[in-house]
């Protein structure tokens, strides 16, 4: 097994070994996978969730219960930010106070721990929000799945795990290919799950699959760097990873 597999053992694991923010928020979804009931609009549902979770914990801000202007930003339509919005008060994730959306003390238990499992950097702060992300991490990765989606409106959360964990390897690692075992291992999923969602992106040309020329049983994965749409990502991750080193310098 070559040092990316080994590292790609445990997200954990990574995590304290490679505290690279692009690391962090490709565990942090794999995390949020993993919570989440897969559908077809699960990636949907995702992108309307960073947006929120976005403004209580990236910016501390409330966020408008104008159902209307909410749509306008995620591009959905009315009736299903309505609907996720009914599900999470009915759960005790948010409460609407006036025109106000804020943040109930399970949903922001559950993130702090889940960035703590990524290595995510935040700030603790005696509010109803409870912690601050040290940058915008969760609006880089709503972004991030709203590119996915404007280029493939069936896509799903699987696919975009997927995605970042490739431009993890190629930015972080600096390798240009992966295996399906490699993808199993860093997004804690089995194989079968991972076929149905990597055939989608190599049909939606965001994905190259080739045989490896060692071993023509093992698959080799790398992205469609010759794609506008894929660089259309390769571009945010940059803008992405060049706030984060602005934080960083002001943060000391």
């Amino acid at each position: 097994m070559n040092q990316l597999s080994d590292l790609f053992t445990s997200p954990k694991a990574l995590a304290k070994r490679s505290p690279h923010s692009l690391s962090m928020v490709t565990t942090m979804s794999s995390l949020a996978l993993a919570q989440m009931q897969t559908s077809k609009t699960s990636l949907r549902t995702y992108r309307l969730k960073c947006h929120l979770n976005g403004q209580f914990f990236d910016l501390n801000q409330a966020c408008t219960a104008d159902e209307v202007a909410l749509s306008r930003v995620v591009n959905e339509p009315v009736a299903f930010v309505r609907r996720y919005l009914r599900r999470a008060v009915l759960k005790d994730r948010i409460e609407i106070i006036g025109q106000e959306i804020w943040p109930k003390i399970g949903l922001v238990r559950d993130h702090r721990a889940w960035f703590c499992k990524a290595g995510q950097l935040i700030q603790e702060r005696d509010s109803v929000f409870g912690f601050q992300t040290a940058y915008p991490s969760i609006g880089f990765v709503g972004d991030f799945a709203a590119l996915v989606l404007k280029h493939a409106p069936g896509a799903t959360l699987t696919q975009v795990c997927i995605l970042l964990a490739l431009w993890e390897a190629k930015i972080v690692f600096r390798q240009s290919q992966l295996t399906a075992r490699d993808l199993a291992s860093r997004l804690g999923l089995c194989k079968s799950t991972l076929s149905t969602a990597i055939m989608g992106l190599v049909g939606s040309e965001q994905l190259l699959a080739r045989a490896d020329p060692n071993d023509d049983r093992v698959v080799l994965l790398s992205l469609r760097l010759d794609k506008a749409w894929v660089q259309g990502q390769q571009d945010l991750i940059h803008s992405f990873l060049q706030k984060r080193s602005v934080c960083r310098s002001a943060l000391g």
